[in-house]
């Protein structure tokens, strides 16, 4: 008798969808401060139900998650039915 096969199913992270402020504040953050956003977006999209640190409703009511990365703030929601992480902001929290 042989054995069966291992399942695995084949989940794929979901896709990455930033706005263009999120994309260019990315750009202009320190490199140190990039990677550890980029970090967190692969995480991100690996487990796109991650709630952040708190949340914060849009203009049409939806809740965003708020992640807090050092000096970062990171919002975000995921879109679950089109697979997609959306980056709403990424800004620097000042002192």
């Amino acid at each position: 008798m042989s054995a069966k096969p291992e399942y695995s199913p084949l989940v794929e992270p979901y896709a990455l969808a930033r706005h263009d402020s999120a994309f260019l504040a990315y750009w202009a953050a320190p490199v140190r401060a990039q990677r550890q956003i980029l970090s967190e977006l692969e995480l991100l999209k690996a487990d796109p139900f991650r709630l952040g640190d708190c949340e914060e409703p849009d203009t049409t009511g939806r809740l965003n998650q708020v992640l807090l990365i050092d000096e970062i703030l990171l919002t975000f929601w995921s879109d679950h039915a089109v697979r997609e992480v959306r980056v709403v902001r990424i800004e620097r929290v000042e002192d």
